[in-house]
């Protein structure tokens, strides 16, 4: 919330013009990303020096600013992590916006009292999300951008600090938790490196020039009202990689909606002609989902911005008028002058020189005013001037200017002193986590959907992994100590599925996979139960691995963006197991590409690229769906390249059980694989 208890109006800055523009423009709040661990590496992001800066300038608007260090990290990188975060503090940085639970952990241990927010990458989309984050040490959330009005309106009333995205670029993957680029180039979206594979050409039929995964901008500032009727604490602009104009823009028109003005349309058209792909949704939040929530960047769209980037560039060329000051001059004969100076609780005097006896004409309070009226560089409104002058003295013009210059300044030095927070800053390093002794040959785990291959695996596998629907079917003859339950990627009835989890525990069922910070809640609730760690939470380090442990997890599933060495020196401090054969899900999503384009009716199974490779997408119960890779991910051969492996997961998604049975016993003799296939990011790695 901002000082008058509205939501917070919280603009990007890729830059400090952004930052000018931000501020001037009207916005409570700016987050801007450093040099290292930003999600958007391609802006231009700030300096050590640069950062300093912004923070000053933004504090002396009365303006917070939060970095963004919301990448995640690997465990060469945790030195650096901390010694980014103690710039941070030193610079006065409101606040850091952290993806990785690793980081967190590390911010928390280097900067204990500075705030920590919860990156919109943790997935978080239910109430009982909102509340394990908090467990967790998050003391604000930027929930999914993927939610209903109704389901905003539930995570707010949690009491969490809640963030929303109001405006800007949709990732076509659930909160932007993308793994399309990684396993296409390299460039991983979670590193801040995405290459935007998804606004390229994509069809559910061949390869018919179609964007199958490219949405429109989201724009719910119509709705702005209504979001804070439901309690959100604050409204967050995306674009940190956008020029200066358009965060002017979306200030103007987040600023007005949050004030309360109804007719903004000129400043929507403005907004939508500075940037837009094919125009705005408001999808999600309405449960429109569909075709119309698609588009792509046009040759309109790009020359719409020239007509209107002069008049934005002149809304925040001039500095903004943010505060009053009044000024009481004092001069007395004999005695130094002084000019006392007061703008809301800061107050300060300076002092002047020695008045001269008056050869001409006494100095007067007109003289003074005129000198100490001169604001127009500077934030302050002149509130009052009072004078007190001895007849007979004068003081030159030049040193009434010096007075009003000085006191501007201190009282400026004051203000950021003010709005400036101080932190515990300690001088933390991280030490080495402490592996188990994990050195025999790693468990088979296998996942399936499918019931037989369930009933199968169950012969062979440590643990077979399936989802809730599955496990309630499932017949009494298989054992559910080996079974563990998957949770819907996306919770959208938590109270149902609590009561299909409590029904399946007391049949047994004590194993349960958690892939993010909502399945987290949940399984918090359900209580004395086995949490087992999935990929979907994104472990790259050690820290993450040590932290998720404390947070009651008994294993994890590591990241496939690791390497297998990076795999190998993870410190292990429960155990941990690799994702080691299937076809790797790069995107869950809510709005099904095949739906949106064909129907359900005509759905295909997959989308192909302007290449032609096919990317199979499920779906699961029309609620959601997730996309695969066109290639199937194999390491029969190479297990003995992952140290100190716990177990090896072989995701079989629907396969029949025959099939999936060759696939388990290749694993088990160690055979190498025929046909094509993929290694992964297990060898090429990630930027």
């Amino acid at each position: 919330m901002n000082k008058t208890g509205k939501p917070e109006v919280l603009a990007p800055a890729g830059s400090l013009e952004s930052v000018y523009a931000a501020v001037r423009c009207g916005a409570d709040g700016v987050y801007a990303g450093g040099k290292l661990f930003s999600a958007r590496a391609n802006a231009v992001n700030f300096s050590d020096e640069e950062l300093k800066a912004a923070v000053k300038y933004c504090h002396l608007h009365g303006v917070k600013i939060y970095r963004a260090m919301n990448t995640v990290i690997f465990d060469s990188e945790a030195e650096e992590f901390c010694k980014e975060v103690r710039l941070s503090a030193e610079a006065g940085v409101d606040g850091l916006i952290i993806q990785d639970i690793g980081g967190a952990y590390l911010a928390a241990a280097a900067v204990p009292s500075m705030p920590r927010h919860g990156s919109t990458q943790m997935t978080v989309h239910t109430p009982l999300g909102a509340k394990a984050a908090e467990k967790a040490g998050f003391c604000r959330i930027v929930p999914a951008r993927e939610l209903s009005l109704s389901e905003i309106r539930k995570i707010c009333d949690t009491g969490v600090e809640t963030e929303v995205f109001v405006h800007g670029a949709q990732c076509m993957c659930l909160s932007g938790q993308c793994y399309m680029s990684a396993l296409i180039g390299s460039r991983s979206a979670n590193r801040g490196q995405c290459a935007q594979a998804c606004r390229l050409p994509f069809s559910s039929f061949g390869k018919e020039e179609y964007y199958a995964l490219s949405l429109k901008d989201m724009s719910l500032v119509s709705h702005i009202g209504e979001l804070t009727e439901a309690g959100c604490a604050s409204f967050k602009i995306e674009g940190r990689m956008k020029r200066p104009e358009y965060v002017a823009a979306a200030v103007i028109a987040v600023r007005k909606a949050a004030d309360g003005e109804t007719d903004i349309s000129e400043d929507t058209a403005r907004l939508e002609a500075v940037f837009s792909r094919s125009g705005f949704t408001d999808g999600y939040l309405t449960g429109k989902t569909g075709k119309e929530m698609f588009g792509h960047r046009r040759k309109e769209d790009v020359v719409s911005a020239d007509r209107v980037l002069p008049e934005l560039a002149a809304m925040y060329k001039d500095e903004r008028k943010s505060g009053g000051i009044s000024f009481e001059f004092s001069a007395e004969a004999g005695k130094p002058s002084s000019l006392r100076f007061s703008s809301g609780d800061i107050c300060g005097e300076i002092c002047g020189m020695i008045p001269e006896a008056a050869r001409n004409r006494s100095l007067s309070p007109d003289d003074v005013t005129k000198q100490l009226s001169k604001l127009g560089g500077t934030r302050y409104e002149l509130t009052g001037i009072k004078c007190s002058i001895d007849e007979g003295i004068t003081l030159p013009a030049s040193e009434l200017n010096r007075l009003r210059r000085e006191a501007v300044s201190e009282c400026d030095r004051l203000t950021v002193e003010k709005n400036t927070p101080r932190y515990d800053i300690r001088d933390f390093t991280p030490g080495k986590v402490i592996s188990r002794n994990d050195k025999g040959e790693p468990a088979i785990r296998v996942m399936s959907s499918n019931v037989d291959t369930v009933r199968m695996a169950a012969e062979y596998a440590e643990m077979v992994i399936a989802p809730v629907n599955i496990c309630k079917g499932l017949p009494d003859d298989i054992p559910q100590g080996k079974i563990a339950v998957s949770l819907p990627d996306i919770v959208t009835d938590e109270e149902g599925l609590l009561r299909e989890l409590s029904e399946l525990k007391a049949k047994g069922f004590t194993d349960l996979v958690c892939g993010n910070f909502t399945h987290m809640g949940v399984l918090n609730e359900l209580g004395d139960v086995h949490i087992h760690g999935g990929t979907g939470l994104n472990v790259t380090n050690s820290y993450a691995v040590k932290r998720f442990a404390e947070l009651g997890l008994c294993d994890i599933t590591a990241s496939f963006e690791l390497k297998a060495a990076q795999f190998s020196a993870l410190g292990k401090a429960v155990p941990t197991g690799f994702y080691a054969y299937g076809r790797l899900p790069l995107m869950i999503t809510r709005n099904c590409p095949i739906r949106a384009q064909a129907g359900c009716k005509g759905c295909t199974g997959a989308i192909t690229d302007r290449t032609g490779r096919k990317f199979p997408v499920e779906c699961d119960s029309k609620k959601y769906a997730r996309i695969r890779n066109c290639d199937i991910l194999e390491t029969s051969d190479r297990l003995s390249e992952f140290r100190g492996a716990a177990f090896a997961l072989l995701d079989m998604g629907d396969m029949p059980p025959k099939q999936a049975e060759e696939v388990i016993k290749r694993y088990i003799r160690r055979d190498s694989p025929e046909g094509k296939f993929t290694r992964g990011l297990y060898y090429r790695g990630i930027v």
